[in-house]
């Protein structure tokens, strides 16, 4: 690993960030692209401070927010989180697991070889098809800019912050399409029919009940899997924004809430439904939570009518996925543009594309997101009330599925994500000794593997 100099800002009251830059930086539609990694390795992901989340929906369309604190090395990501995906992908495994309280991991390595080099702004697609009240007026402070471009390390104040566009409510087809308040060109928001589908053949069966995991006898325990050829659901249940269709909820003001996904991931279910092993194309997406219903304000606060279950813990959790992004030679809104990602579970219990909901601030990692359509990179990058992401970046998988991990570790309050080889098992059990591995960057290094590292500003 080349060691760099490290650029100080003028200001010490100023917060920064520290990024190697694999390569030279180059700008593509507005994001900054580096160089082709194995590992992205953040650190200094936990900041205390706040959010908004919601505690009243009303009728008319109004949003009402409460203050909730955080505080934590991986704050807010130490809260119950949920993970999204959106086609083109087939998904083949999923398993979540979390560390036993008698299992402490050793502090990991400190990594300090990195450039200084601040995220770069860039589009979030999926965020684009917000569809109710604007958001009230947040306090604006100096947003610094650090670019490593053709080798120079340069920073600036970004003076540019344009004003969103309100956007009206979400109506049904074939009425009047909402307009999404982004400064990027707005893209037209079409809210799913409400006619009940019924629910899929008896492939679909309900998933496993498993309100308490088994012991495994390992460090970190399995307490959700997914097996699409096997058709297990062990622990989870599948979810999408259909609501209306089944189960959930559908009206003129907030549109779709969640409702419970069918087998083939087209559209709602009356009941938990296991997931095919179906391709998912261009711009359908789902989300996975666990299978612990929200009981007696044990969620919070969530859209009245909507399908609500808990999310999974994410401090010391491990998530490991199976899955590919064809390509699908598709245009038009968020085509050919894959996406996995994490969200606070409160965001989509309210409504994940509108402004009544606790994001950003909250909690948004992406883990391998296609910003543009049609390309071969994955970006991936936080979302919080300190955000930040490498510019480094993955290469998508468009032919054999790829297994990836992302470990949370909220002892030192570092955030991996990995390319793993093809061997590993989605096990019952992880011992300190893998996931360490997947935390390390002389690991991968010593593969000959490239890593990048990222520390989130301070």
């Amino acid at each position: 690993m080349k060691s760099s100099t490290v650029l100080m800002l003028a200001s010490a009251t100023v917060g920064h960030a520290l990024q190697q830059c694999s390569g030279t930086a180059k700008e593509e539609g507005g994001n900054w692209w580096c160089g082709l990694v194995n590992q992205i390795l953040y650190s200094n992901v936990g900041h205390p401070g706040s959010y908004k989340a919601v505690s009243h929906m009303g009728d008319d369309g109004s949003c009402t927010f409460e203050d909730v604190p955080f505080e934590g090395p991986l704050a807010p990501f130490n809260e119950e989180l949920t993970p999204l995906f959106r086609g083109p992908m087939n998904l083949k495994q999923v398993a979540i697991y979390n560390l036993s309280p008698k299992a402490k991991r050793s502090p990991a390595v400190t990594h300090t070889h990195a450039r200084r080099h601040a995220h770069h702004h860039h589009l979030h697609k999926k965020h684009a098809e917000v569809v109710s009240e604007p958001e009230q007026p947040k306090e604006k402070r100096e947003d610094w800019v650090h670019a490593v471009i053709d080798g120079v390390a340069v920073s600036w104040i970004n003076n540019y912050h344009p004003e969103a566009t309100p956007a009206a409510p979400a109506i049904q087809a074939p009425a009047a399409p909402a307009v999404a308040p982004t400064p990027t060109p707005a893209q037209v928001y079409k809210p799913v029919a409400a006619a009940i589908k019924p629910a899929s053949s008896s492939k679909a069966s309900k998933p496993k009940a498993s309100s308490a995991p088994a012991s495994s006898g390992s460090d970190y325990t399995r307490v959700g899997y997914y097996n699409a050829d096997k058709a297990i659901a062990d622990g989870i249940v599948f979810l999408g924004n259909y609501g209306g269709q089944g189960s959930g909820k559908f009206d003129n003001v907030f549109g779709n809430s969640l409702s419970y996904l069918n087998s083939d991931a087209t559209g709602g279910a009356a009941s938990p439904q296991i997931l095919d092993p179906v391709y998912l194309p261009s711009n359908k997406e789902f989300a996975i939570y666990s299978d612990r219903q929200c009981t007696d304000g044990s969620c919070g606060y969530y859209r009245p009518g909507s399908v609500a279950y808990h999310g999974f813990k994410g401090e010391d959790s491990v998530w490991l996925f199976e899955f590919n992004m064809p390509m699908d030679g598709t245009t038009g809104f968020n085509a050919d543009m894959p996406a996995l990602w994490f969200l606070n579970a409160r965001i989509p219990r309210t409504a994940q594309y509108s402004s009544c909901s606790c994001w950003p601030a909250c909690g948004e990692i992406d883990v391998l997101e296609v910003l543009a359509t049609g390309d071969t990179k994955c970006k991936s990058t936080f979302h919080s009330n300190v955000p930040g992401g490498s510019s480094d970046y993955f290469d998508r998988p468009t032919g054999e599925p790829i297994k990836v991990a992302t470990v949370l570790d909220g002892e030192t309050g570092q955030v991996s994500v990995k390319i793993l080889d093809s061997s590993v098992d989605f096990s019952t059990g992880l011992t300190r000794e893998q996931v360490d591995g997947w935390l390390s960057s002389d690991i991968t290094a010593a593969k000959g593997e490239k890593v990048s590292l990222f520390a989130l500003s301070s």
